[in-house]
């Protein structure tokens, strides 16, 4: 049996150096970016668009001349020859240099057997890189590909995804951009709105979100609430054109629209008490089963106590994991699928659950 050595490296021997921009502020080669907005707000034109430019040797918006970059697309909600290619060809990109990747195949001739594609086959993807040269890689969105088994709003399970791809990205010195929908919990810092954990964002260098104003959705702009690698980048203003059969993005001036504009509530939402979002809320993410106390009020972006209130009013249950585990919360028409939550809740029982703390740095975790 080997035994493990650590793997250091003295700081006196590394050499500093400028990141290495595909477009300066947004996107860098080796490290990973988030592209986050409510549906509709022309996410999948953007990333076209980027792909579109750089696949021309023209650096997005400045229009200076790089080298062609080549991407590789992931993407399920978008038919190939119905939307990617009709925007692709309206933003003037060279097909040549654009690759989607549509899953995995494994076994030869006859035998090949086709699956599909989860951000875990870290092999698959590399295999892709090398066969397309493609230094772009577009994941439009990520919760297509997390797999079913990993729960975006559980950082120990997105984690490693995410580490994944952050190797990935090192090694193969790939800029990795993930597209994700934003959360429906109002409130909160914008960095907080992106669906899944917060950790989701811990991950990436940079980070972007895509839309309007709920009064005028049509001023529509991309700006900047993370940049870990260099200052922030210029908020630019973008809209979408019809171009004969197909439709096209054209970026605008810079805007002074901050990420506080996009995420204001409209008219109709600002009638509605926290209380009642809060529990549209809850109704969505404990639709498809139980989920922690801790990850409800760290993704959802309401205060705890306001959390708390929207559960009380929708007579949630509540169990533990075990003895002195994480509080569960679920709805309270929920049917326990699978064994393993049958079984936790048989461990605790409803009745004998004592107050739940609002906060969740009090809230204890399983022993071991």
């Amino acid at each position: 049996m080997t035994t493990k050595r650590p793997d250091l490296i003295c700081l006196a021997d590394v050499k500093s150096l400028p990141v290495p921009w595909i477009w300066e502020g947004y996107l860098a080669f080796g490290m990973l970016a988030m592209l986050s907005g409510d549906p509709d707000a022309g996410k999948t034109f953007i990333a076209l668009a980027i792909a579109a430019d750089l696949s021309t040797g023209r650096i997005p918006v400045v229009g200076k001349a790089c080298d062609p970059i080549s991407t590789l697309y992931l993407s399920t909600e978008n038919a190939a020859e119905y939307v990617i290619k009709p925007r692709f060809d309206a933003q003037g990109g060279n097909p040549g240099r654009f690759h989607l990747l549509r899953g995995s195949i494994e076994g030869d001739d006859d035998s090949a057997k086709k699956s599909g594609i989860t951000l875990k086959d870290i092999s698959v993807l590399e295999s892709a890189l090398k066969e397309t040269g493609a230094k772009l890689v577009v994941i439009d969105p990520l919760q297509s590909y997390l797999g079913a088994e990993v729960d975006a709003h559980r950082s120990n399970e997105t984690r490693p995804v995410m580490d994944g791809l952050i190797n990935l990205a090192e090694r193969t010195n790939t800029c990795v951009l993930i597209v994700r929908h934003l959360s429906k919990a109002s409130g909160g810092r914008a960095i907080h709105r992106g669906l899944g954990s917060i950790d989701l964002t811990g991950a990436v260098r940079t980070e972007m979100i895509a839309g309007g104003p709920a009064n005028d959705p049509n001023n529509r702009a991309v700006i900047q609430i993370k940049n870990n690698v260099g200052k922030r980048a210029p908020s630019l203003g973008y809209e979408i054109v019809e171009d004969g059969a197909s439709a096209r993005l054209v970026w605008l001036d810079e805007t002074q629209l901050t990420a506080n504009d996009l995420l204001e509530a409209d008219v109709q939402e600002q009638g509605r008490s926290d209380i009642d979002l809060a529990i549209e809320f809850l109704k969505d993410e404990l639709a498809n089963g139980p989920k922690r106390q801790t990850e409800l009020v760290e993704s959802g972006g309401f205060s705890g106590r306001t959390l708390q209130r929207a559960f009380q009013r929708i007579e949630g249950k509540r169990s533990r994991e075990c003895e002195r585990g994480s509080v569960l919360w679920s709805l309270p028409d929920h049917s326990r699928q699978n064994d393993h939550t049958r079984q936790l809740s048989m461990l605790t029982p409803m009745q004998e659950l004592s107050p739940m703390p609002t906060d969740p740095k009090t809230l204890e975790r399983c022993p071991g």
